[in-house]
């Protein structure tokens, strides 16, 4: 059910550069019971792309935005299957912590699948991850004509959509200054547990359809007909409240609301995480493809706040694993 369309102006990547060394793929924990199903008659998937989390300066002194490992008591509610391609052991040590970030804050009956790989990226990308495939109007979707990300998808459906992995993640193996340890980043470094939740991030849901291009903007995705939004772009909305659905689809309208700098998140679950305010994206002025608009705005929430793992830039001596109640709770907007 693939075709050769892409969704290049969804998903996540954190920026920084690396060498692919190709190692046996290693699998962690899945149940053996699971099984792939035929998806429903009326489904529709398409290959899914990526976005973009940046490499920022570093910082005077470590900045800690909260917890750096859940509670010891915390339930795994989500299991996670990774193959690992050319990760290093403390590579790997470091990418499981973040799988925990997530195991114990989203919960699916049907095992998460990740394909990650150590390899060269582009100048300043630390590293880019997204959905393998996206899905719409399968059985189990809550509302028709959207597209879910596949790990949403899987669960809303109660089983395996399609074999392939749900989410598909790369990251930068020739920086040499990446803290795969357990403890706060020290100064110069980038951690890459902080760097693997925010992409485990983007291939679970955060992102939309938002792109500008040719000074035409759109919030539904382009790569088939008819053009239908993500579900995350169901809540998205200018600073008067205005859904960005409503306007025009490719117009010089909406082109001007995505560089805004108002553009939010809003539902009653963010408005109950957030003090009653809904959550800030980032709108530039100039659209920035991988970065606006799918992710938390830089400025509302910077560095040591409590929502700032899903912000688009990462700073050197930066540590946040955990989510953030904004997050959380726009996990939960989108079906989580």
């Amino acid at each position: 059910m693939r075709s050769a369309r892409s969704l290049a102006a969804l998903l996540g990547c954190l920026s920084v550069v690396a060498a692919v060394t190709a190692a046996a793929p290693q699998a962690v924990a899945v149940p053996a019971s699971s099984t792939v199903a035929a998806p429903a008659a009326a489904a529709v998937s398409r290959p899914a792309g990526r976005a973009l989390l940046t490499a920022g300066p570093g910082r005077a002194a470590p900045s800690v935005g909260s917890a750096l490992t859940p509670p010891a008591a915390a339930a795994v509610t989500a299991t996670f299957k990774v193959t690992y391609h050319g990760f290093t052991a403390e590579a790997k040590a470091a990418f499981q912590r973040a799988v925990q970030v997530w195991a114990t804050r989203v919960s699916s009956p049907v095992p998460i699948t990740v394909d990650a790989t150590f390899t060269p990226l582009g100048p300043g990308i630390l590293g880019s991850a997204g959905a393998g495939t996206i899905w719409r109007d399968f059985s189990g979707a809550p509302k028709a004509g959207t597209w879910y990300v596949d790990a949403l998808a899987n669960k809303l459906h109660g089983s395996q959509l399609a074999a392939s992995p749900d989410i598909v993640a790369e990251f930068s193996s020739s920086f040499s200054n990446w803290h795969f340890g357990s403890t706060a980043a020290p100064a110069g470094t980038y951690d890459f547990t902080t760097v693997v939740a925010h992409e485990l991030g983007h291939g679970l849901g955060f992102l939309g359809a938002g792109n500008v291009a040719g000074g035409r903007g759109t919030v539904r995705f382009q790569g088939a007909s008819p053009a239908l939004p993500v579900i995350y772009d169901r809540f998205t909305e200018n600073g008067a409240g205005k859904s960005l659905l409503s306007y025009p689809d490719k117009s010089t309208t909406l082109a001007g609301v995505l560089q805004s700098n108002s553009v939010f998140f809003d539902s009653a679950q963010v408005r109950k995480s957030n003090a009653g305010n809904r959550a800030k994206l980032y709108a530039p002025a100039t659209w920035q493809s991988g970065s606006s608009y799918s992710h938390l705005d830089e400025a509302t929430y910077p560095a040591g706040n409590a929502n700032s793992l899903m912000t688009p830039v990462l700073g050197k001596a930066e540590t946040m694993r955990n989510p953030g109640p904004i997050t959380l709770a726009l996990f939960g907007t989108l079906g989580w």
